[in-house]
Formats: C-alpha cells, sequence, structure tokens
C-alpha cells in the first residue's frame, strides 16, 4: 500500500515537472518568435556574424536597398549548401538596415524569371551533376543584384561563400559612398596604371585612383599619396612638392625606391641597389631605405631545376614569411594577415622618432635572417645548402607606420615670394600618417592573385595587405576587418623528413647519383604518405572521437543510476 502511495506521488511529481518544463519551452518559442535571437559567433575571424563596418554601413543607409538574390533550387553539391548561406547572411544586414534593406529570394524556374535575371546581369552557370552513375550538365543561377535609387551593382556569380561578405559591403560602399581620390605619383621609372598597376587599380574600386605629376604642386583634396617602385631619382622640388602636401595634413605611402629587380635576366633573376632620394624625405622622420635584398629562413619556396631535369620546390629565402606578433597582428596595416610574404625586399633602418611622431615597425624579418648586397644581387633559385648567411643577421624592419606631427623635411627658410618657391608649414597641420615598406611588389601586377572567370582578383594576405595600406592611408578602415575573413589559412608545415628527402635528392642530383635520386624519392613518397596518414588519424579522431567520449560518458552514468537503483531502498 504505502510503495503504491509512493508510486503515484512519485508519477504526479514527474508529470507536474514535464508540464513545467513543457510550458517554458512553449514560452520561450514565442519570445524568440517576438525578439530577435542572440547570435554567438566564435569562429576566429568571425565568420558568420557582420563585422562591425558593415553593420555600420547597413544602419546608415539613408534609402531603402533593394536585393534580389536568383538561386536556382536543387543546385548539385557544393552548391546546394550557398542558398542558405546568403539567405542568413543578408537576413544580418536588413536587420542591421533597421529595414531599409529589402530581400527578395527568386527561384528563376520560368522563362519569365530567368529574362528578368538575365537582365538584371545574372546569367546562367553550368554545374556537373552525377545521377545513376551519369554526369548530367545542369544549368542553374545563383547571383544577386542591388539596387539603391538609380544605382545598380551586380553579383553574376556567387562562386563561394567566403568573402561574400565583403563583396556585398564594398557593392554597397559603391552604391552610397562618394570615392575617395588617392594620387600615384607618376614618372621615375616606376609601374603606371597602365602597365604594372592595373591590377591594383581594378580591385580599389572604392577609390578614385590616379596619376599625380610631383614637380607640380599636388591637389590637397587627395586622401593619400603613393610612390610606387621608383627607379629613377627625385628632383628636390619633387621631393618638396610631396612634403608640402604631407604638411598639410596628407597621407603618404612609400613603398621601395631602394632595389631595381629584373626576374627575367639573361642570367637569372636578380637585383640592384638605388638611389631614388627618397630618403631626403623618410630620413627626417626617423627610417631610411637601404639598397639591400633580406634573405630570410623562414621563407617561400621556388621551383629548381637539377643537372637531371629533376624540378623540385626549394626555400627561397629571398621571400621572406612574415612572422607578426600579436600586437602587429592588431594594427589596422596587418589586421589578421596570415603568414603574409614579401617579395625581394629592402631592410629599412629605422632611427629616433621626431617629436610628438610615433614609428611602429609593423613587419620584421626573423632572426635567422641575412642580408644580400653588392652592384648585381644574384636572386636565383639554389640548393639550400649554397646559400651563404652574411655577419648582417637580422631581424630587419620591412615594415613601419609614421604617426603625428611631422616636421617639415625642408624646414629651412626660402624665399616664398620667388616665383619656385615651394612653401610649407614647419611641422604638419594635422596628425598624419606615412607608411614605408622595403618593396613594392605586392602592389605590383606580377605578384597579385590572378583574376578568376568572374573577373574577380581572388583575396590573399598579399593583396590583403595591399588594400589594408591603402584604406588606412586614406582613413577607411571599415573594409580591413571584413577583408580578414576572407583570406586564406597558413599554409601547413611540411615535415621536416620531407624537406631531408628532397635535399638529398638535389645533392645526388647534382653528384650525378641516378641510383642516390631514385633512393630519396622513394623516402620523400614515403615520408609524404606518412604525413597523409597522420592527416587522415587526425581527422577520424576529431569525427569519431568526441562522440565516442560522449557515449562514453552517457554510458559511464546510465551505469551509475543502474546501480543506485538497485541499492535504492523504500
Amino acid at each position: 500500500m504505502m510503495s503504491s502511495k509512493v508510486q503515484k506521488r512519485a508519477a504526479s511529481e514527474s508529470l507536474l515537472f514535464l508540464s513545467l518544463v513543457g510550458g517554458i519551452l512553449v514560452l520561450l518559442n514565442v519570445l524568440i518568435a517576438y525578439f530577435p535571437s542572440p547570435r554567438v559567433d566564435l569562429t576566429q575571424n568571425g565568420l558568420f556574424s557582420l563585422a562591425e563596418g558593415s553593420e555600420r554601413l547597413a544602419a546608415s543607409l539613408d534609402d531603402r536597398l533593394a536585393v534580389t538574390a536568383y538561386f536556382t533550387e536543387n543546385l548539385p553539391p557544393p552548391f546546394n549548401a550557398t542558398e542558405r548561406h546568403v539567405r542568413d547572411l543578408l537576413s544580418e544586414y536588413s536587420a542591421a538596415s533597421n529595414g531599409q534593406i529589402i530581400v527578395n529570394f527568386v527561384n528563376p524556374d520560368n522563362e519569365a524569371k530567368q529574362q528578368a535575371a538575365r537582365a538584371d546581369g545574372v546569367q546562367p552557370v553550368a554545374h556537373q551533376k552525377i545521377e545513376e552513375d551519369q554526369v548530367a550538365v545542369v544549368e542553374g543561377y545563383r547571383g544577386m543584384v542591388l539596387h539603391y535609387l538609380d544605382e545598380t551593382r551586380t553579383i553574376p556569380v556567387i562562386q563561394d561563400t567566403i568573402g561574400l561578405e565583403y563583396i556585398i559591403t564594398s557593392a554597397i560602399k559603391e552604391l552610397v559612398g562618394e570615392r575617395k581620390p588617392i594620387g600615384i605619383v607618376s614618372g621615375h621609372g616606376g609601374p603606371s596604371l597602365e602597365q604594372g598597376l592595373t591590377s591594383l587599380k581594378s580591385v580599389l574600386k572604392l577609390y578614385d585612383i590616379r596619376e599625380v605629376d610631383a614637380s607640380q604642386e599636388i591637389d590637397p583634396g587627395l586622401a593619400a599619396v603613393l610612390i610606387v617602385g621608383p627607379q629613377e631619382p627625385f628632383s628636390t622640388d619633387e621631393l618638396r612638392r610631396i612634403d608640402q602636401f604631407v604638411m598639410r595634413g596628407g597621407s603618404l605611402g612609400v613603398f621601395g625606391g631602394a632595389l631595381a629587380v629584373d626576374l627575367a635576366g639573361q642570367t637569372g633573376p636578380a637585383g640592384r641597389p638605388l638611389d631614388t632620394r627618397v630618403d631626403g624625405l623618410l630620413s627626417a622622420w626617423g627610417v631610411r631605405l637601404t639598397s639591400k635584398v633580406v634573405a630570410d629562413a623562414r621563407c617561400s619556396r621556388a621551383p629548381m631545376r637539377g643537372p637531371m631535369g629533376l624540378q623540385v620546390l626549394v626555400p627561397y629565402p629571398p621571400i621572406p614569411v612574415l612572422q607578426l606578433t600579436e600586437e602587429q597582428l592588431e594594427h589596422p596595416v596587418m589586421f589578421r594577415l596570415a603568414s603574409p610574404m614579401l617579395p625581394f625586399v629592402a631592410p629599412l633602418e629605422v632611427g629616433d622618432a621626431p617629436a610628438d611622431v610615433h614609428l611602429t615597425v609593423l613587419a620584421s624579418s626573423s632572426e635567422d635572417s641575412w642580408t644580400m648586397s653588392g652592384p648585381t644581387i644574384s636572386l636565383e633559385p639554389r640548393n639550400p645548402r649554397d646559400w651563404q648567411m652574411t655577419s648582417d643577421a637580422g631581424p630587419f624592419a620591412l615594415i613601419v607606420a609614421i604617426e603625428g606631427r611631422l616636421p617639415s623635411a625642408y624646414a629651412a627658410p626660402i624665399n616664398e615670394e620667388a616665383a619656385n618657391a615651394i612653401p610649407a608649414p614647419p611641422t604638419a597641420q594635422a596628425n598624419v600618417r606615412v607608411l614605408v615598406s622595403g618593396t613594392s611588389t605586392f602592389l605590383e601586377d606580377n605578384f597579385m592573385p590572378p583574376p578568376t572567370q568572374q573577373g574577380d582578383v581572388q583575396m590573399n594576405a598579399a593583396l590583403a595587405l595591399a588594400l589594408n595600406a591603402v584604406d588606412w592611408l586614406a582613413a577607411d578602415s571599415d573594409l580591413i576587418a571584413i577583408r580578414a575573413k576572407t583570406i586564406e589559412e597558413p599554409a601547413l608545415d611540411i615535415p621536416d623528413s620531407v624537406l631531408a628527402a628532397e635535399n638529398v635528392a638535389l645533392a645526388a642530383a647534382e653528384d650525378g647519383d641516378e641510383a642516390g635520386v631514385e633512393s630519396a624519392l622513394a623516402e620523400r613518397t614515403a615520408a609524404i604518405e606518412s604525413w597523409d596518414a597522420k592527416k587522415r588519424a587526425y581527422r577520424w579522431a576529431n569525427t569519431l572521437g568526441i562522440p565516442f567520449l560522449v557515449a562514453l560518458f552517457g554510458l559511464f552514468r546510465w551505469r551509475r543510476r543502474s546501480n543506485k537503483k538497485k541499492t535504492l531502498k523504500l
């Protein structure tokens, strides 16, 4: 009798508990339906939430922005998941805009909708689909168009969701904002907007890029002036004009100017020192260019052909891979860049900063770096044993930011009434920004990533560095945090066993030892297979290990409860 009462009481308490839990869950669903639910993005670069710059831009819209996304249903993988990601992303924009961004998704499943998509600039794309052991080609749409007032921007094909926020925010900025003017100093044997900097111009769509003549007064309305890879010296008047621009509050970027690099020389890639006289400006602000090439053991790799025709990737010290500190990674120019490379860079000498001026070293070579110098500096890839370190050991400053009320580099009194006078204030009229880099390569066409089939340029760390530099100089940093989401992850380190086998193969090839080459290549293949097996083991451990631990914990809890019930006395 007593046992029956206890059971009824336990059943009543269980029913009451379940009713309370059910009521709470219903109430939570009602609250979530009427109020926005909080979201937490735990990814390192905030991949699943909008950056502050995107939210700020969306909230600042004064008029309606209509977004029409054209997506064909049931596209084959991996594009079948693209629409869901785009929906989530556009809903974030709409929520941040306080109702000013109106989003409409269209499935172009009939001729009228397809004509509308093509009229908006969204074209069908062929997709391969495997059905019943056969490969079929399916046409589908995956693009969007943005309408704002009388302006339109089209994203004809969404190839990849990585970097989509950057593309959308850039398109909105193009629609609603005036483009800031940026000047690039012309002449002096360096690259121009017509040849050498065409890729840079194409990716700087948010700026009005124009060439300026430093022999004439520089328009103070320019947001920044860039000196990119000069090969010929500046005259004193040209340097005075640039100094005058900075003293009036303009920003200046100096990229290279101490080295000329010829990658197509008859004897192979080589560099030679230059004196472009840019130090006439920079030395007054605490920085000097040196006509050397930094080589670093922490470097990229380049192909080299041995005596037996064997081509392998070998370490290439003239292209250092930067190892940035946490503090450097937080600066807008280097913000969260993943192992950027600086090809053929000259070291910078950093002296004392003038009063009220702050010098920041944004990038340095490693402690395992050295410099190469001479009238001709050979940059030919070679056996790792043939690179000879010099006594001039690193680390070396490679990129430096200068901020503050800079003093004029030409503060000596002049006759301002003279016809050729170039007057400038003794100190800058406002806090200014100057960025100095020992190389211009990451801005030039030869080192830009190739465009995709849609004409866009794939974002990588080098391109992000170039764009970050321009944004920082133009005091327009909203896109920098967004850009950090689009760059590639750092490359995996190649195991020492693979590198050692490659070095042995190279040495055997130089000695003409064919058997030694074959043996070393076999060791290299075995090392790569071992590396791949280890990666597969880690992948399966991550895939199955965590669920197994959860299941084991559940089994342990079940056994404990079972044992507890057996010993329970009523």
